[in-house]
């Protein structure tokens, strides 16, 4: 029982940090384009202004 808890938090705790990396690895101004609409994806609020 223990054991699989911590398989579990250990998994989940992994694929959080995959990721944050993943994310963090893409360019600054990157832009995210679904269907018609793009939108930047720069992660601050002073770009959604």
């Amino acid at each position: 029982m223990i054991f699989s808890l911590c398989a579990i938090a250990s998994a989940l705790y992994g694929t959080a940090a995959y990721r944050v990396e993943q994310t963090r690895m893409q360019p600054t101004f990157a832009i995210s384009c679904h269907q018609d609409q793009c939108v930047p994806r720069t992660g601050s609020f002073s770009a959604l202004r």
